[in-house]
């Protein structure tokens, strides 16, 4: 999914902010990734294939990971048969 990062989006909306809105920030539109996972093993692998591909999270300029738990999904085929 295409993002914009909010110092794009305040320079488009707040003129103040269009001088500091390329400071550091090399591109003006991002990529997101949205992924359901079952288990904790299933996380904590796709964790470290994205840190094999992109880098060290903890560096800057790398990415954001984040995990959500989520209490209901809908309209997705369930393969397995499991209904956990």
């Amino acid at each position: 999914m295409d993002s914009i990062g909010m110092a794009h989006l305040m320079a488009d909306r707040v003129p103040i902010f269009s001088r500091f809105a390329t400071l550091g920030v090399s591109e003006r539109f991002n990529r997101m990734i949205y992924v359901i996972l079952k288990t904790e093993e299933q996380v904590d692998g796709a964790i470290d294939v994205i840190q094999e591909v992109i880098g060290d999270l903890s560096q800057p300029e790398t990415g954001v990971v984040c995990v959500i738990p989520l209490a209901r999904v809908y309209g997705l085929d369930d393969r397995t048969g499991s209904r956990e």
